[in-house]
């Protein structure tokens, strides 16, 4: 089975495992804009993520570890496509299904398969060093 790896930046990646292509945690703000993170907290991104929305290929599911500015964007928010699902926390999958979003949560060690051309994926949730079912897979320690 084929599989790379495209970075785009800050958590955001590309993979693409068989016939599956993933995208996750997806941020495309601009080197100098703000991310925010709540509670009054901000991020200023420091780099040019590599490309944008429009320039993604088309996608099979998308996965966030979690729903702060920093790891899905304003500009992710408007500009993706809401067809593929985004496999995500139970607080973030309710936020994104209220903009239209296929979203899909997953309680820590928590499962899902998704399956092409006689190929199978399993998702799983793991929980980061955050409380267990506010992260999928986070990066924040």
């Amino acid at each position: 089975m084929d599989a790379s790896l495209e970075f785009i930046g800050t958590a955001t990646t590309v993979l693409r495992l068989g016939p599956f292509t993933i995208l996750t945690d997806p941020n495309f703000l601009h080197r100098g804009q703000f991310a925010y993170l709540g509670k009054g907290l901000v991020s200023r991104r420091l780099t040019e993520p590599s490309v944008q929305p429009q320039d993604l290929p088309q996608l099979d599911a998308i996965v966030l570890s979690h729903l702060h500015g920093d790891h899905f964007d304003r500009i992710a928010r408007r500009e993706l496509d809401r067809t593929p699902t985004v496999y995500t926390t139970r607080q973030a999958a309710r936020r994104l299904e209220k903009w239209e979003f296929d979203a899909k949560a997953l309680a820590p060690w928590q499962s899902s398969e998704l399956a092409a051309a006689g190929v199978g994926l399993r998702i799983t949730s793991v929980p980061g060093n955050t409380p267990a079912d506010r992260c999928v897979s986070c990066c924040h320690r």
